[in-house]
């Protein structure tokens, strides 16, 4: 039987309005979490760490190795399934199924669930179990994984019989052959081993360590500067290395929680300072580049004081200069607000290194938080997608729209309406409301910015009741008006249809900031998502 999407939507609607979900919101929380990639097509995707962070609420340092909360509450989630299908579910067509080792969840049909053995047992018993902690199974105990298969008890089986059945001259010299076998496999593997090592990539001691040069050529690059952890994962998927490829300069952390215009603060709460450089391997062609910093020690609510002017630096790019007197305060628009520096058509010089300097201008020492490299297009910057909602989204054609960020002040709400007019109703399923606007990172150029809405809040069957009149904003960007008076109920033709408004030509800041400023006159502006695509010739 072929459970249809509107089905596994409705028995997963089904399982959050049970009595047996009702005082666990949390495992209700991760549920709803782990479903919701499974709708987007991300289940793949799924991992440990991001779910510690964006269904457990874990910090952006949270490592799986260390704190077991993932398969903790996996388990427990899996224990509460199961009792839900024993009792208030115990007729549903449709069973949601979580099998222990794997992430995403399954929506079988309950009889084809049945069909494999006793029911609901093999739904969540099947397969390899993760090793639980002492205080979800036995003290002291973890779950013993079961066999894959059950080949190594049939060999076992055929060995006794055949052991039995067959006199000691033969058993030394059958042995001896196996054992000669295990060793020219043995021999094989550590040749293959030392050989991948010999011939591996070359190593280059850059910024006083060890690394390979080389390693990510061609590939993009995500460097936290001053970082001394291995990795880190951010709200898009994205994986940052710790600092590499540096020469002088000092790490330096800051205790500062808060970094607007941003979801990943992570990002920003450390970096290098003084005077330093950065030598990045890449294959030859043509990349865009992004330089991130956050001013966390000069400002008038810091410990430091001062503001402008207090850190003034200089940038050179391959012996050229890329920035000249950069002050973070000044271009970002005051301290502990996340600002990008955006470039496109990046190369590498002829030693096929993209050599970045960092020295003194005239105030204090220079700084840089992070940076991030990627194959770009000729001329083009590639097109930035942000959707108002805290985890990314992929459209019908594939494309990716990131978590929110680049905002300031608003906040973001969803609702449930379904949305026509569109392919993508999810798009428009959750927003951004207020006084708010967006500082966009671009590099050099014109470009053409799609706004999409969507009235999900007010109408005859939504929750603000209203209609036309109801909601009323302008849109600017960088001071220029985009929108006046607009009222997307009206335009749009009703409630929950999607508008979509594109407007051309606009360009950067001096600060290279397309910023989109969304004013309310009546009731609150909103936004669904935001596209940017570069249209330089």
């Amino acid at each position: 039987m072929m459970v249809t999407r509107q089905e596994e939507k409705g028995e997963l609607e089904a399982v959050f309005s049970s009595a047996t979900f009702a005082k666990s919101q949390n495992l209700a929380r991760l549920l709803k979490y782990l479903c919701g990639k499974y709708f987007e097509g991300h289940a793949n995707d799924l991992k440990e760490f991001s779910i510690g962070v964006e269904a457990l609420g874990r910090l952006a340092d949270f490592d799986p190795t260390s704190d077991s909360i993932v398969r903790v509450d996996l388990h427990r989630l899996r224990e509460k399934l199961k009792r839900y299908y024993e009792t208030e579910g115990l007729h549903d067509p449709v069973v949601i199924v979580l099998k222990p080792g794997n992430y995403a969840p399954q929506f079988l049909a309950r009889s084809e669930v049945e069909a494999q053995g006793p029911p609901l047992e093999t739904a969540f018993s099947h397969g390899t179990a993760e090793a639980l902690p002492a205080e979800v199974g036995q003290p002291g105990l973890v779950n013993p994984p079961e066999p894959a298969s059950p080949l190594p008890r049939r060999v076992m089986a055929w060995f006794a019989t055949w052991h039995g059945r067959t006199s000691a001259r033969f058993l030394v010299p059958t042995l001896a052959f196996i054992l000669l076998i295990a060793f020219g496999v043995l021999v094989l593997w550590r040749s293959k081993l030392v050989s991948s090592q010999l011939l591996g990539p070359m190593v280059a001691r850059l910024g006083g360590r060890e690394v390979a040069a080389g390693a990510d050529s061609g590939q993009e690059v995500r460097i936290l500067a001053g970082y001394s952890k291995q990795s880190f994962i951010d709200r898009r998927g994205k994986v940052w290395q710790g600092d590499q490829y540096f020469k002088g300069g000092e790490p330096f952390a800051t205790e500062q929680q808060t970094i607007t215009r941003t979801l990943d603060p992570t990002i920003y709460r450390q970096s290098r300072v003084g005077e330093f450089l950065y030598d990045i391997p890449l294959k030859n062609g043509v990349y865009e580049m992004r330089l991130y910093f956050a001013e966390t020690q000069f400002g008038p609510t810091t410990f430091a004081g001062g503001g402008e002017s207090s850190r003034i630096f200089n940038i050179d790019m391959n012996g050229k200069p890329l920035l000249v007197d950069f002050d973070i305060y000044t271009s970002a628009g005051g301290s502990n607000v996340a600002y990008e520096r955006v470039y496109k058509d990046v190369a590498p010089a002829s030693d096929g290194y993209l050599h970045l300097k960092f020295r003194a201008s005239s105030r204090e020492k220079p700084l840089l938080n992070a940076m991030e490299i990627v194959p770009g297009t000729p001329g083009k910057l590639q097109p930035i997608r942000v959707v108002a909602r805290d985890d990314s989204y992929t459209d019908h054609a594939g494309r990716i729209w990131s978590p929110d960020r680049y905002f300031l002040h608003g906040r973001l709400t969803s609702h449930t309406g379904l949305v026509q007019n569109t392919p993508d109703p999810d798009l428009y399923s959750a927003e951004r409301f207020g006084n708010f606007d967006y500082a966009i990172p671009v590099a050099a150029g014109t470009y053409g910015v799609t706004l999409r809405f969507a009235e999900t809040y007010f109408g005859a069957l939504n929750s603000g009741l209203g209609g036309r009149g109801s909601r009323v904003f302008d849109v600017y960007c960088n001071g220029v008006t985009l929108l006046r008076s607009f009222d997307i109920f009206k335009e749009a033709g009703g409630a929950n249809r999607a508008l979509d408004k594109t407007f051309h030509g606009l360009d950067p800041n001096a600060q290279g900031l397309l910023k989109l400023s969304f004013v309310p006159k009546e009731n609150y502006a909103q936004v669904n998502a935001i596209e940017v695509v570069d249209e330089s010739e």
